[in-house]
């Protein structure tokens, strides 16, 4: 190899709520090429299922742009993007169930309030197009009902004790007794899904759902014991054996389980977008992969698209740069990674990271370009 023509592929993920995969991968290459002026650059931003995964599989191709006019998680009215390429429609779930929704609203419901209904009216409006081919990202999600909103807009009745229909949220699900799924929309028995999950996590147990994730999303441990005997019923209610313990059937609140009940085939999201958009064999090529997300942590660990990527590339070494990583992943993280770089360390505190994300991004790429022959060294 030529090391004064080194080929860097450049594929981030974005930074939730502060910048898309795009915007990243460009800062990065704005920076690498201050010390680097004549390395190829392949830029090539992606997504493991949530946040980006449209742009992520619309870039260079010949898609038709779709909106839905519904109301999501946050409680407002909006115009939800997918879009069709011949056949097949692909929605991504944070477009109406994302936590930046939340943070943005002052008032957006508490997470009790909150569930998967708008998901499945995105699916409805597919299906109202006549459209029997479904690609849907499953990541970045606000809501922790295991998909009930979502089964109650397709359709399904769900009952308390006394036979009252309950909410289509997780306040829903905690009052949940059973689940009737007799009435759920007749074309989906026609229609193939396909979920790209963001995690590998199951709905129920140790690495569950409401475990892992319930905690960053605002509930106690309390909480998470009462969520989990729901999930439990629900489960028991509506799915074959060990349909709870599936891989993926955790990602997003537990969407991925809801989607397989109904026919969805769950796959890791990051492995199928890499196949989708071709990255493996530009991968292939490269003397140096750089990618990264807004936090790395033992989540990242659990199938996130750094991880895929990294193992993906080799023995062509991969760095990190994410605004931010979690101490207890360092470690585990440096055994995967050539390199570990933060936004944080670099602008002096999170604040600072937050407020010029892309200014930060681009003064990390210069240090990785100036670590280019112990990068490569490490591989």
């Amino acid at each position: 190899m030529n090391t004064r023509t080194p080929h860097i592929v450049i594929a981030p993920d974005s930074y939730k709520g502060s910048a898309t995969a795009l915007e990243i991968a460009h800062a990065l290459a704005e920076g690498l090429q201050t010390v680097l002026p004549h390395a190829r650059l392949t830029l090539a931003p992606m997504a493991d299922g949530g946040e980006g995964t449209l742009d992520c599989l619309a870039a260079g191709r010949a898609v038709h742009w779709q909106h839905t006019s519904l109301v999501a998680i946050h409680g407002e009215r909006i115009d939800a993007r997918w879009f069709c390429d011949d056949a097949t429609a692909v929605l991504e779930s944070a477009q109406v169930l994302g936590l930046p929704l939340i943070e943005a609203q002052p008032d957006a419901p508490a997470l009790q309030a909150r569930g998967s209904y708008a998901l499945g009216e995105l699916i409805t409006a597919a299906l109202d197009r006549d459209i029997h081919d479904l690609v849907i990202g499953l990541g970045g999600s606000a809501c922790n009902d295991a998909g009930l909103g979502l089964l109650s807009a397709l359709g399904a009745r769900a009952s308390a004790v006394d036979g009252s229909a309950v909410e289509p949220t997780m306040a829903g699900l905690l009052a949940l007794d059973r689940i009737d799924l007799t009435d759920l929309d007749p074309r989906l028995q026609h229609t193939r899904i396909r979920v790209l999950c963001d995690v590998d996590n199951p709905l129920l147990g140790e690495r569950g759902a409401s475990r892992v994730y319930g905690p960053q999303k605002g509930l106690s441990a309390a909480d998470i014991e009462a969520v989990e005997a729901a999930f439990t019923r629900l489960a028991e209610s509506a799915a074959p054996s060990g349909l709870a313990h599936t891989v993926g059937s955790g990602a997003a609140g537990g969407l991925g389980f809801a989607l397989a009940l109904i026919g969805g085939e769950l796959t890791p999201g990051a492995n199928s977008l890499m196949d989708m958009t071709g990255l493996r064999e530009t991968l292939a090529g490269a003397d140096l992969v750089i990618t990264g997300e807004g936090r790395s942590d033992t989540q990242t660990l659990a199938g996130k698209l750094p991880l895929a990527i990294a193992d993906t590339a080799k023995p062509a070494p991969t760095a990190l740069i994410s605004g931010a990583i979690a101490q207890e992943a360092r470690a585990e993280l440096a055994r995967h990674f050539a390199g570990c770089y933060t936004l944080v360390e670099r602008a002096g505190s999170l604040e600072a990271a937050l407020a010029q994300p892309l200014h930060w991004v681009r003064q990390v790429a210069a240090d990785i370009g100036a670590d280019l022959p112990g990068l490569i060294g490490r591989a």
